[in-house]
């Protein structure tokens, strides 16, 4: 009898402590969504990316990663693979695209002949290349966020 009360206990135990994880992983998860979906799942950002060497398995990966809601532990393997793919994303996203952000969006002073002639379009995307590099580091500290909160959980999957 008491040999399965404690053996309920630390089952108990065990739950609780997975439960704090699944939130603190689900709350990041949550802030790297918002990022993403406001900023990089857009028709847009897609035709720019479009000849940069992303494969398509990365943007796969990240949007399975940014749909989760709810966190099981067979997920982990899983959300730390979405990971990588994101910080492969930022790093090819800001080798290859953000010194041409300018160019890409038409926005550019270097090449007048290819400016955008439509004044809204103009400011609008403008705005979108000066505010581009921002967004690109806050996805990538949120990244590294998540990176550290799962490594520090399930120290076994650092490579």
């Amino acid at each position: 009898m008491y040999y399965e009360r404690v053996n309920s206990f630390k089952t108990m135990e065990r739950l609780r402590h997975f439960s704090f994880i699944e939130k603190e992983i689900a709350a990041r998860i949550k802030e790297i969504r918002e990022v993403f979906e406001d900023h990089f799942d857009r028709t847009w950002f897609s035709i720019l990316i479009d000849d940069l060497p992303i494969d398509s398995k990365t943007i796969r990966e990240i949007r399975g990663l940014v749909s989760l809601n709810r966190i099981y532990p067979e997920d982990i393997p899983l959300i730390y693979s979405g990971v990588k793919e994101l910080e492969s994303f930022t790093v090819h996203v800001r080798r290859y695209l953000v010194p041409f952000i300018k160019d890409r969006l038409l926005v550019s002073g270097f090449y007048p002949k290819d400016l955008l002639k439509d004044k809204n379009q103009y400011i609008l995307r403008r705005l979108v290349a000066y505010t581009f590099p921002f967004n690109l580091d806050r996805l990538s500290f949120l990244t590294s966020g998540l990176k550290a909160t799962i490594l520090s959980f399930y120290p076994y999957l650092k490579d």
